[in-house]
């Protein structure tokens, strides 16, 4: 008989989430507290909210992937003993 237990930590999905979590984290940081800088053709401040609207996005499908791992975990087969041949 074959014991079952969730793959965890080790689910691609845990790892893309916490990838794209960070990635989302470090452009909402850079949206806050990095200068945009002037635009050159216009002497105006650049539009700096592609990096606030990106990192929203990011942090969203972090957490999709993230609730996904939860909600349905992949399941592993271990078996109970081993057998020597």
């Amino acid at each position: 008989m074959a014991r079952q237990h969730t793959a965890g930590a080790f689910d691609i999905r845990n790892i893309i989430g916490a990838l794209l979590g960070l990635y989302g984290i470090i452009l909402l940081v850079a949206a806050f507290f990095v200068d945009p800088g002037i635009d050159v053709s216009t002497g105006q401040p650049k539009d700096s909210s592609y990096n606030l609207y990106c990192g929203i996005a990011l942090l969203l499908i972090a957490a999709a992937f993230i609730a996904w791992s939860l909600l349905k975990p992949v399941v592993v087969d271990q078996p109970d003993t081993v057998t020597e041949k």
